[in-house]
């Protein structure tokens, strides 16, 4: 599937270029900087290592915003890279955060066009705005150990009944994703029903909320009123095609009683600006187009209508405005943001189809704070109404206002998550040399390479107890001048039939979809997100023929024994056995299938404060995935296994102290409790959902 979407990519690039150039016959910038949509420019080496944020156009760069300042301020000695797909929506980034951040195109979603990107850029974290989910980006982006993050994310119940319908698709999407902060609950439920792991689903609600207006745009606001000569404005904002004759047929009822009003009418897509002009030239009325006023120019006092085909001036005709429509809801469109009315005091009007902002449009309706209407019957006695008392007007929309007001803090509480997963995920070098692909823990091992990788380097060596293939050595000292390490260091080998024939040998492929690093890559995201695994701190695979060879080098848990062991010695508590079923369930809930989950991948740890703790290791071959049977197959594959090694005692006259009927029941319990307290509430705090020392 992975290949058949890349196709699909590579084709629909061919439509993307002469996309471009006729969108550029009237935004000349579309036929501008192309090498950057192929990622075919040099990437400064100062832009690398630190946070990539992509907002699509406009409208996320400004929902971005608040959460772009508050990672400056609260991580200012990390590169910040601001990618977006539109032409205003980069001059916006150049207006707003000049050289604070450093801006670049996104390029296509093809994979040699996203590897030569990210291999730029080289980002820890990849932050996406709301839901411009590319596969390839966040694919790609896993694979080579960043993070990613989406925010502000929302979901309509149409747009999760289209994601359903693509469920191998959007399972693998969802997977990708390190920790999706969602606007609303019932957005979380449905990310959820999709097979988002409900341990990286939190609600953080709409940064949008967080906005300050900027002192320019109430400055436009302000020449907007002079522009249109004090007489009284109402906005049709973002209509979309059959919504723009509604409006004009209310405009024909009202003015006859209102005369001098004048309709602000932007419709949502530019390229529509033409056959809207057109349909007002069918109307018996005068009309103006906004770009023909010039600086500090008054709209004709005759003139009827004033067409809004600028760009980047919506928020402010919201200001100029007394009455507010917001588009996309008397057609099947599901409208459009009523946020940027708020912080005006504007009163909103919208029809019925709101499901893109469904809880919102509720919310606002609720606290009266928002007039719905069905058709331009009913808009007509609304805005007629409003005109008619103002008092009432602005009373709704300070209702508005102070909703809004009482929403914010998203950008904040999205700005310390992002912080929290940082904090968890150190920085990474990744070199190739001598044949050697290899990624390595900055912050353990500053000089790291392959020599760490031969078990003979190192001072202190040891076979690991019942490694069963040899291929497994705990090392420790002074290695190359770095000292204090104690560590797994593991040779991948191959089992069964295929181990005898081949060894230690894999087929070749692309080094980060081999084992060592999707491994490593694979314990740093379940690290970042407070799953009990071993911190990785090198991993590297090189090229044998037609074959690879990998290994991985991991911390050693001190203090630990594996669960056959600790049977071996005694019974375990049941206590022992509901934390062994918790840690399988924040595994589980993070969305990792541990597909060779055995007791001997099941590691006790002593812990000073909080007695015995359980680890989980052994991650070759385990991924990320959707929700779904694989956690049962899990299990199944644990009980398995401990039953085997039940019969493997018997047979050696050893004693195993499992029983099942007495052992397994509070494993579930604790696997069952983790499960529902992730899927009714959302990640839980760090310190709650692991004691273990991330």
């Amino acid at each position: 599937m992975t290949f058949l979407y890349s196709l699909a990519a590579h084709l629909l690039r061919a439509v993307a270029w002469p996309t471009l150039w006729w969108l550029g016959r009237k935004t000349p910038e579309f036929r501008e900087r192309w090498a950057e949509r192929r990622a075919r420019v040099d990437y400064p080496a100062a832009w690398q290592g630190g946070i990539v944020v992509h907002a699509v156009s406009m409208g996320e760069v400004i929902a971005a915003t608040p959460i772009v300042e508050g990672l400056l301020a609260a991580h200012p000695g990390l590169p910040l890279v601001l990618t977006c797909t539109t032409p205003t929506a980069s001059a916006l980034i150049g207006e707003r955060f000049g050289a604070r951040a450093h801006h670049v195109y996104l390029p296509f979603d093809a994979p040699g066009a996203v590897r030569r990107f990210l291999a730029g850029t080289a980002p820890r974290l990849l932050l996406v705005m709301e839901t411009e989910l590319w596969p390839n980006l966040l694919r790609l982006a896993q694979e080579r150990g960043t993070a990613v993050v989406v925010a502000g994310a929302r979901l309509s119940e149409r747009s999760a009944r289209r994601y359903a319908r693509v469920a191998w698709l959007s399972g693998r999407i969802l997977a990708d994703i390190d920790l999706l902060l969602v606007q609303d609950e019932a957005t979380r439920a449905r990310f959820l029903l999709l097979g988002a792991a409900p341990a990286r689903v939190r609600v953080t609600g709409s940064p949008k909320f967080d906005i300050a207006l900027p002192p320019d745009l109430q400055a436009l606001a302000g020449r907007f009123g002079a522009m249109t000569a004090g007489r009284r404005v109402w906005l049709a904002a973002s209509t979309h095609e059959g919504e723009e004759a509604a409006v004009l047929d209310t405009l024909d009822a009202l003015r006859a009683r209102w005369p001098s009003l004048l309709l602000v009418l932007v419709p949502r897509h530019p390229q529509r600006f033409d056959a809207v002009a057109a349909l007002l030239d069918q109307r018996a009325l005068r009309w103006q187009r906004r770009s023909a006023l010039a600086e500090g120019e008054a709209c004709a006092a005759d003139a009827a209508v004033l067409l809004g085909d600028t760009m980047g001036e919506l928020r402010a005709w919201y200001g100029a405005a007394e009455i507010a429509f917001v588009g996309g809801t008397l057609v099947e469109r599901g409208g459009h943001s009523p946020l940027e009315a708020m912080p005006f005091g504007t009163p909103v009007l919208h029809g019925p189809h709101v499901f893109n902002f469904a809880e919102v449009f509720a919310a606002l309706r609720e606290a009266e704070a928002a007039v719905p209407v069905v058709d331009a019957g009913t808009l007509t006695a609304a805005v007629d109404r409003l005109l008619a008392d103002p008092q009432a007007a602005r009373a709704i929309g300070a209702r508005a206002r102070d909703w809004a007001g009482r929403q914010r803090g998203a950008a904040d509480r999205s700005v310390k998550a992002i912080g929290a997963l940082l904090a968890q995920l150190p920085p990474m070098v990744e070199r190739r040399e001598g044949g050697w692909v290899w990624r390595a823990d900055a912050e353990r091992l500053r000089d790291a390479g392959p020599a760490q990788l031969d078990p003979a380097r190192w001072p202190r060596r040891e076979p690991v107890d019942g490694s069963g293939r040899g291929s497994a050595w705990f090392v420790g000292g002074v290695a190359d001048g770095r000292d204090g390490i104690e560590a797994l260091l593991r040779h991948y080998r191959r089992g069964g039939w295929a181990g005898r024939l081949l060894g230690d040998r894999f087929a070749h492929r692309r080094a980060a979809a081999t084992r060592a690093l999707a491994e490593f890559a694979l314990l740093r995201r379940l690290r970042a997100i407070g799953v009990a695994v071993p911190r990785p701190l090198l991993a590297g695979v090189r090229r044998s023929g037609l074959f690879d060879r990998g290994d991985i080098l991991v911390e050693r848990l001190a203090g630990a024994r594996n669960l056959v062991r600790g049977l071996q010695d005694a019974p375990l508590p049941a206590a022992t056995w509901q934390r062994i079923g918790e840690a399988i369930g924040r595994l589980h809930a993070a969305g990792a299938d541990h597909r060779d989950l055995n007791a001997h991948n099941l590691l006790l740890v002593r812990d000073a404060d909080a007695g015995e703790e359980i680890a989980i290791v052994d991650f070759d071959g385990c991924r990320a995935r959707a929700s779904g049977a694989w956690a049962e197959a899990n299990l199944a594959r644990l009980l398995r296994s401990l039953r085997k090694e039940s019969a493997l005692a018997r047979r050696a006259g050893r004693d195993l102290h499992w029983d099942e009927a007495r052992d397994w029941p509070p494993l579930l319990r604790g696997r069952d409790t983790v499960r529902a307290a992730a899927a009714a509430a959302g990640p839980t705090d760090r310190a709650r959902a692991s004691r273990w020392p991330v």
